[in-house]
């Protein structure tokens, strides 16, 4: 019967979507009759369902669609995007042995920042005297703090289906998953896209890449340097910034952005 069923649900989503593109959480409230279900699990679902079908695409914004919709339809304007933020503080470099201890996320829609998002988190263990000189986070600051586990959902619910930005974002986006991972066996499907590749790309006046010295360079000042929220928000300043540049090239379109970014022998032609 498991098998009927998920036959008879994947023929009901490729009716459905023959009409319009549509998210996980819709997917399973109209295919599934799911009516609870929370982002994060509706994107999982989704995915196990109709991710290795090749009748089935995801869009650049995470709706699903039939395949060779977006080859039909315009490509998502750059400058209409949903992008969130991200930077971590972490209790060292290499997860899962290595946690999480303070998140901040900032969500870029139409070219403005419009929210965001901050909170320290229970490691439940001892953090390094290193750690708390270069970001002021100290073991009692975070006593009583919830776990990254206990703030999950509001996390994935804040990221959604934007495109996950950070600088290096591999280091962000591989300890947001770890901990994601840890605590619901889950894995976010966004795309990611890297601030300091877009600056080997878009500042071809400056040799180093840090985010200091890109910040230097536009003249952005940190409200708190090496604590989550005040470095997201530098970099969502930065990523708007690259935007504009784009644009002033003709890159106006999400997939000619990540096409940027790629290796050279790699890209577009």
């Amino acid at each position: 019967m498991g098998v009927i069923h998920n036959i008879s649900a994947v023929e009901r989503t490729l009716d459905l979507l023959k009409d319009e593109p549509l998210r996980g959480p819709e997917i399973c409230r109209r295919v599934l009759s799911l009516k609870q279900v929370n982002g994060e699990m509706a994107d999982c679902l989704t995915h196990t369902m109709l991710g290795g079908d090749p009748r089935f695409s995801r869009l650049p914004d995470g709706r699903w669609t039939v395949t060779g919709y977006g080859e039909k339809s315009e490509p998502l304007e750059l400058e209409r995007t949903t992008y969130v933020v991200v930077d971590v503080e972490t209790t060292g470099f290499s997860p899962p042995a290595d946690r999480v201890i303070e998140i901040g996320m900032v969500r870029v829609a139409e070219c403005r920042v419009v929210d965001s998002y901050e909170t320290l988190i229970n490691p439940r263990r001892p953090i390094s005297g290193r750690i708390t000189s270069l970001t002021g986070i100290s073991c009692d600051m975070l006593a009583g703090r919830p776990t990254f586990g206990q703030v999950c959902d509001e996390i994935v619910g804040f990221l959604g289906d934007a495109v996950f930005v950070a600088h290096n974002v591999s280091f962000d986006w591989r300890f947001v998953q770890s901990e994601i991972a840890l605590a619901r066996g889950g894995k976010l499907l966004n795309r990611k896209l890297c601030t300091r590749r877009l600056a080997s790309r878009l500042l071809p006046e400056i040799e180093r890449l840090s985010l200091d010295e890109i910040a230097l360079f536009f003249n952005l000042s940190f409200p708190a340097r090496h604590r989550a929220l005040g470095d997201a928000l530098v970099t969502a300043e930065i990523l708007l910034r690259f935007i504009e540049r784009a644009c002033e090239r003709c890159i106006t379109t999400l997939p000619a952005f990540f096409d940027l970014i790629k290796p050279l022998k790699s890209r577009k032609t």
